[in-house]
């Protein structure tokens, strides 16, 4: 038998696979016909000089798929399949098609990218280890329903020791993201009497999940300058969700007497905030003003955090803190309910903490990114002067710029031909405007680049 295959050494799909597709195409077109016996596997690895091992795999695969069927001293021998119209473009339809073209870019201002450099890569593989190793850590079941004790009790004092907040590690809940919590607080609450404040502009992400549950959305405008403008909420909200730490993505900090504002409205209207306090640890001027939740008196606010900014992406790990009318209904529910973050991942973060590591990290990183922050806006400031407007406080891993007089896809397509990405605000609309200030992220991009990129910005734009 001939095997008319070239096999990708440098392609991302392992070469197993390949070896899999191409028998896998020649039987259902007919080309191997039933009966058939494949190769030996030291003939094929000695042809295609693979290892027998990557035979056996593509082998075993076409075996677990019912293609061949394994005999006694006769290796792999091809089964008879029913009759099916095929053509070898339908192989690989499926698994061609989820491959995307990825655009390369120089550089790269994306948000929400952390600064991998300093990342404590070798004390968080030694934490992983550790509770891997320690039997006392059960780490490869299911897991707590509300998420790991251990974690609970260090975000216990994390919290009060950060933000202020005195909470109990039952009124804590760990998921995997802020979409899932928003959608855990959702099934909560009575669906039929829910009206929605939500800032504009505001996080797109969670904006989504308000709109999958079809729920009536009022937008409470957010001022450059002056901030949210509670002045303009609907009557009939009575769930609103905000950053007030570091508002997405305008990036105003809400004055300690809108929150107080905000929290009044609750109590009146007998209604919940969702405080989305999604990257609180990086304020760069001043002390920190407390969380909304730490001087809530009349339990009215529901209180979100991410490790995703301040730590690790990856990791897929969100908390919220209940008030006790919406715990007791959620103790109700999770019988029925599985945990989607990770156990081991929730026990090495809840030993991080422990260790203090995570603190230390957060002190280093903090000064690491307003070092970044800082230079970033030198930059904007040496190589486009006036020409731009900075908007935003000195606090979190993005600002907006907003560039006169042309739109900002415009903006868009000419730094993309210098390959550099910046992102348009748009998304975070949900209503149209003449123009819409772009965002640029520094976590992940080294000051050489983000000096590189601002230049090759200002001359694109400017020249």
């Amino acid at each position: 038998m001939n095997i008319a295959i070239h096999l990708h050494t440098d392609s991302k799909e392992p070469v197993y696979m390949q070896l899999y597709y191409y028998f896998k195409t020649e039987i259902l077109t007919g080309k191997i016909e039933a009966g058939t016996k494949l190769p030996s596997i030291r003939y094929v690895a000695s042809f295609l000089q693979i290892s027998k091992n990557t035979v056996i795999a593509a082998y075993q695969q076409l075996w677990m798929e019912g293609y061949v069927e394994s005999k006694e001293k006769s290796g792999y021998v091809v089964v008879a399949l029913p009759s099916y119209e095929y053509t070898a473009t339908q192989t690989q339809v499926g698994h061609k098609q989820s491959q995307k073209v990825e655009e390369n870019y120089l550089i790269d201002f994306q948000y929400g990218d952390i600064d991998m450099t300093n990342f404590p890569i070798n004390a968080w593989k030694k934490t992983v280890k550790e509770v891997m190793e320690d039997k006392q850590f059960n780490w490869m079941m299911y897991g707590n329903k509300q998420g790991e004790i251990l974690l609970r009790e260090e975000l216990v004092g994390y919290l009060y020791r950060s933000r202020g907040i005195q909470t109990t590690a039952n009124q804590l809940i760990i998921t995997a993201g802020t979409e899932h919590l928003i959608h855990l607080v959702l099934s909560l609450l009575e669906k039929n009497s829910l009206c929605i404040g939500m800032e504009e502009p505001g996080y797109d992400g969670v904006r989504n999940v308000f709109k999958e549950r079809e729920l009536p959305i009022y937008p409470i405008p957010v001022q450059e300058e002056a901030g949210h403008d509670f002045s303009a909420l609907n009557s009939l909200c009575n769930l609103i969700y905000v950053t007030p730490s570091h508002q997405f993505p305008i990036g105003k900090i809400m004055s300690i007497s809108k929150r107080i504002e905000l929290l009044e409205w609750a109590e009146k209207v007998d209604g919940y905030i969702l405080e989305d306090d999604y990257d609180s640890e990086f304020r760069f001027q001043g002390s920190p003003i407390p969380s909304m939740k730490a001087i809530d008196q009349q339990d009215r606010v529901i209180y979100m955090g991410t490790f995703s900014k301040a730590f690790l992406p990856s990791l897929r790990i969100s908390y919220m803190i209940l008030p006790d009318t919406l715990l007791e209904k959620w103790r109700k529910k999770s019988i029925t309910e599985s945990q989607s973050s990770s156990p081991l991942l929730q026990l090495a973060l809840g030993l991080f903490i422990q260790k203090g590591e995570f603190e230390r990290h957060i002190k280093r990183i903090r000064k690491v990114y307003e070092r970044k922050y800082t230079f970033l806006v030198q930059c904007i400031t040496k190589y486009m002067g006036d020409k731009v407007e900075i908007i935003g406080e000195k606090a979190g891993m993005h600002l907006l710029i907003r560039v006169p007089p042309k739109k900002e896809d415009v903006f868009i397509t000419e730094a993309k031909k210098v390959g550099i990405k910046v992102y348009s605000t748009k998304p975070y609309y949900s209503q149209e405007r003449e123009d819409y200030p772009l965002l640029l992220g520094f976590g992940g991009l080294k000051e050489k680049e983000v000096e590189e990129g601002i230049q090759h910005l200002a001359q694109v734009w400017f020249t």
